[in-house]
């Protein structure tokens, strides 16, 4: 079933307030979608990946500040039959189809082409269908996709999504590791990602993904990002035959880890319990038993 954005109803649009009252709201819905992309009575066209889509400046207009500005306000466009955008043309096809309709089928896509669409959305300022794309994606997150919404959260400013990514991230840190797709983190995510005290696994798994990322990022500077791992959480085995052979740490900085693992001196453990927060005791318990 398509996922329906509902908008505030138009005036003289109420429904079942009275029998004698006329309510043909789904049938105007068919009409207008019937428009969509449709050369009937289109004065404008565009021109999105070399296809040419016709639409309706005043439908545009009405249900888009973006196109309003665009098609009756002072830019280049509002005098132009033909407009080049440059988005990707199925997300296009489907935000016309929203404009025209209501209606936005996020049920039949996957989470790649949702994605894409987001992009798009944000791009064309829809928030109501940012909202819906955004609540889509918190309920569909998985250790293969995280990654790539942190990274579309990120890019389109969206903080609520970013939180919503990370805190899946904390409660899943091992799986969300040894997934290949945490390897698309950008280094900003990345770094967010290692540093948090929440983000609970083995030091040495964090080490090793990050040391894989870094040979799949050859140019990206991981100074500020190894910073954020902590030695001192891993055994001395690690250190001496994991760490080391790297020559990612200086050997004093190692030396320092492992008299900090003999003593327990000051050790900054991952799992800091927040007022009201549960920690993730999954990734706590294999923790301690790596340690």
């Amino acid at each position: 079933m398509s996922t329906q954005v509902n908008e505030a109803s138009s005036p003289g649009t109420t429904k079942g307030t009275n029998a004698d009252d006329i309510d043909v709201v789904d049938r105007v819905g068919l009409d207008m979608g019937r428009l969509c992309m449709n050369d009937l009575y289109s004065d404008v066209e565009f021109l999105v990946e070399e296809q040419r889509l016709p639409a309706h400046r005043n439908i545009l207009a009405v249900r888009s500040e973006y196109f309003r500005a665009m098609l009756y306000g002072d830019m280049a466009e509002s005098k132009q039959r033909e407009i080049r955008l440059d988005v990707p043309v199925d997300s296009f096809k489907i935000i016309l189809g929203y404009i025209y309709t209501g209606a936005l089928p996020l049920s039949t896509l996957c989470v790649d082409k949702i994605l894409d669409l987001l992009s798009c959305v944000h791009f064309f300022g829809l928030q109501n269908v940012e909202a819906a794309i955004e609540k889509n994606l918190q309920q569909n997150a998985s250790f293969s996709n995280i990654c790539k919404i942190l990274n579309a959260a990120h890019l389109n400013s969206m903080n609520d999504l970013r939180k919503e990514c990370l805190k899946f991230m904390d409660f899943n840190a091992s799986e969300v590791l040894n997934h290949a797709s945490f390897e698309i983190l950008s280094k900003e995510l990345l770094e967010e990602v290692v540093r948090r005290d929440t983000f609970v696994a083995p030091e040495v798994e964090i080490f090793r993904t990050v040391c894989k990322w870094n040979q799949l990022n050859p140019s990206a500077d991981i100074k500020t990002v190894i910073s954020h791992i902590r030695l001192p959480l891993m055994t001395v085995s690690e250190l001496l035959h994991v760490v080391r052979p790297t020559g990612i740490f200086e050997l004093d900085q190692i030396l320092d880890a492992i008299d900090q693992v003999h003593t327990r001196k000051n050790p900054h453990y991952r799992c800091v319990k927040l007022p009201g927060e549960k920690l993730p005791l999954k990734s706590l318990q294999n923790m301690f038993m790596n340690t």
